[in-house]
């Protein structure tokens, strides 16, 4: 990994364009334009070299800019010194976690570029994860207190970085606490059966005695039901013997007022044969007073002219007799 320095850059000229360029040279792990210099950080050296001795180059219709190398850290510094740098690099760096696509570092230096100078990007896609530092610690604070990161249209997973030492005793740490998770989660199951096994023998016996109770009224039940069709059956029994005797008496009552309409037809009948005789006994009432009253008045005629005639008589007889015959008819009238 070298890095080179490229200088005379325009103002107008961006990152990308360096970047697209350097790349016809070797792979890019990072490029970041500070000033108007842009730091490109090559894979290979043999890279870094070419680009330097091809100097100077044409990037864009700007003008030309000059590669040189970067100006490294005395290398001969305390060994203190280096293990407070290796310390502030872990204390800037992040592990990330993705797809092979995501974690091309490509992709990872420019999407982590805003929020900081990314002084490394280290990628292992086959294990799935890329370490990622900064320059300082506020770029990784900034990056660490995000809370989601998407990158190509999925998420990323930022953590912070830890070292293999504090992986081993991060890994033997979780490690033991998993062992004595599942210890204690056998020890759960384990109490966990037994109660299960006891509510299992409680439960068993709840439902023997539910289907003896059960059992208990579907025999009382059945008795009941029996009695309520034998009831039913005596009750129908009735209900015919009363559909019957109901039907007796319709067609008596049907009967009797038949009989009541031919009574009232004879009673009509024989009211008509009295009122026509009533008539006919008045007729001949009024002809018997008519009829009578003639007789009387001929009878009182008849009795006159007797009345006269005999008078005659006997006033002859009395000429003719003598005078104490007289006397005894003047008695007589």
């Amino acid at each position: 990994m070298s890095t080179v320095v490229i200088t005379d850059l325009d103002s107008r000229t961006n990152s990308d364009t360096v970047e697209n360029f350097c790349q016809t040279y070797g792979r890019i792990l990072n490029c970041y334009i500070k000033s108007n210099q842009c730091i490109v950080t090559f894979a290979d050296k043999h890279n870094a070299e070419e680009f330097i001795r091809a100097s100077p180059h044409r990037i864009d219709s700007y003008g030309f800019v000059n590669a040189t190398w970067k100006t490294t850290i005395n290398r001969n510094s305390s060994h203190n010194q280096r293990l407070t740098t290796n310390s502030n690099s872990n204390n800037c760096r992040l592990t990330i976690r993705g797809t092979c696509e995501q974690l091309e570092e490509k992709n990872l230096i420019r999407y982590f570029s805003h929020y900081g100078h990314v002084r490394m990007c280290l990628s292992n896609p086959l294990q799935g994860f890329a370490t990622i530092t900064f320059d300082d610690h506020i770029s990784y604070e900034r990056a660490l207190k995000e809370s989601r990161h998407f990158l190509n249209g999925r998420s990323l997973i930022v953590e912070p970085y830890t070292s293999i030492d504090e992986f081993e005793s991060n890994k033997q740490h979780e490690k033991d606490r998993l062992i004595n998770e599942r210890i204690h989660i056998e020890n759960q199951f384990q109490e966990r059966i037994k109660l299960y096994d006891y509510e299992k023998l409680q439960w068993n016996e709840y439902i023997a005695r539910q289907q003896n109770q059960f059992n208990q009224q579907i025999g009382h039940y059945q008795y009941l039901l029996k009695q309520s069709l034998d009831e039913i059956t005596t009750k129908d029994k009735q209900t015919e013997q009363l559909k019957k005797e109901n039907k007796d008496i319709d067609d008596l009552l049907r009967q009797s007022v038949h009989d009541n309409e031919q009574q009232q037809i004879h009673l009509k009948k024989r009211e008509e044969i009295h009122n026509q005789t009533k008539r006919k006994y008045e007729e001949l009432y009024k002809a018997y007073i008519k009829l009578k009253d003639n007789c009387a008045t001929q009878r009182n005629v008849e009795k006159d002219s007797i009345s006269i005639t005999k008078s005659t008589a006997s006033t002859n007889s009395i000429v003719n007799k003598p005078k104490s015959t007289i006397d005894n008819v003047k008695k007589k009238l």
